[in-house]
């Protein structure tokens, strides 16, 4: 009964697209030879079988990618017999760009931070197309996410969201008071009194939404460009150096020679956690976004529901959650969050994340390569 079951599921999936015949014969034939079977018709497919399968998976890096490999992609393996190929990249217009030279097809798997993301994949024609119904633990997020989340794909999910984190101002607690930051807000990080005191992303978007904030436009409908791309010049005369990885931002926070900076939630919540001199302000970010998984055009996606079944277990969640300092999106209506994980930047309890500063995907998309030009020319000109 349990081959029966198996082979039945086999049809199915090779039915619905999610198989190849050529995959499809090679599990039947691995199913018979197991069972004493020897069917010479089949077994030049079994030959190419024996060995298992592989799929590859991009991330950040460093501790993050450390935990997402001990927690999600050593029990995927271990579950299923697929090997995982593990990349990293700085940042996604890396990646995308690796992408373009090397060829999608290279790829498979990916963790975007950022929501614009999915959609550049998706503009270019590289995303998969994700079948919602192969992956139940989808109704386990919260309500306000998948609803985000589909607004940006028209009515469907570009990636699977499964983590939320954001950006603030971090500062240092023996250099800069509460009532300092908050009286000066944004525009600490162009005080004059911190000159070459203070960091910052490398990072056209985010560079763009802070000169936003300074002044006082809102970051998804911005009217008067010009004053944004001064308060980048002004950012720039400003900082020590500009960071682009969560390693360096933490060096410079760590070193004592940077007292404030815009900063990436899981960096600060990790030194916050090693019991640094470290604060953030404002408490709900400057900005919030989804983390998602991303599924390239060819991939197997089989795979990924299996992989997105894990992921989105509340105890992986959890766990991963306190690993990283990345915010599970389970809806907390229905999952209690250890006290731990609420403690985490970002959290809401009521899973709305009403109030919270985003960036509108979209929006910024269309923009991007514009504003992407014009910040290679300020930085290389000021």
């Amino acid at each position: 009964m349990e081959l029966e079951r198996r082979y039945r599921l086999l049809l199915e999936r090779h039915g619905n697209g999610d198989l190849s015949r050529r995959a499809f014969l090679a599990r039947v034939a691995r199913m018979a030879i197991a069972c004493g079977v020897i069917a010479p018709a089949l077994t030049r497919f079994a030959r190419p079988a024996w060995a298992a399968p592989s799929v590859r998976y991009d991330g950040f890096g460093g501790y993050s990618q450390e935990a997402f490999d001990r927690l999600v992609l050593k029990p995927f393996t271990q579950k299923t017999g697929i090997a995982v190929t593990q990349g990293s990249y700085p940042n996604a217009d890396v990646l995308l760009a690796q992408m373009q030279t090397e060829g999608v097809e290279h790829y498979n798997f990916f963790w975007a931070a950022q929501e614009i993301t999915p959609i550049q994949v998706a503009r270019r024609g590289w995303n998969a197309e994700l079948d919602e119904q192969k992956m139940p633990r989808l109704k386990d997020l919260a309500p306000s996410v998948l609803e985000r989340s589909r607004k940006q794909g028209k009515g469907k999910l570009l990636a699977v969201p499964y983590c939320l984190s954001g950006g603030f101002v971090a500062y240092n607690t023996k250099s800069v008071t509460r009532d300092e930051i908050e009286s000066k807000g944004f525009n600490i990080l162009l005080d004059p009194k911190f000159q070459k005191n203070v960091a910052g992303v490398d990072n056209w978007q985010q560079r763009m939404m802070y000169g936003a904030l300074q002044t006082g436009q809102d970051i998804n409908n911005i009217t008067d460009l010009d004053a944004v791309w001064n308060k980048v010049r002004e950012s720039k005369r400003q900082v020590l150096k500009y960071f682009t990885s969560g390693a360096e931002q933490t060096a410079l926070l760590s070193s004592g020679n940077v007292v404030a900076a815009d900063a990436w939630f899981v960096p600060i919540y990790n030194l916050m956690k090693r019991g640094q001199p470290v604060d953030y302000w404002p408490r709900q970010g400057s900005y919030v976004q989804l983390g998602t998984m991303v599924a390239l055009k060819g991939s197997p996606l089989d795979a990924l529901y299996e992989m997105i079944d894990i992921l989105l277990s509340p105890e992986v969640s959890f766990a991963l959650a306190l690993a990283t300092g990345n915010l599970p999106l389970l809806d907390p209506t229905k999952h209690e969050f250890p006290k731990d994980v609420q403690a985490i930047p970002g959290y809401d309890p009521s899973g709305t994340f009403a109030g919270y500063r985003a960036f509108e995907p979209v929006y910024w998309e269309e923009k991007g390569l514009t504003w992407q030009r014009e910040y290679a020319r300020v930085m290389a000109r000021g």
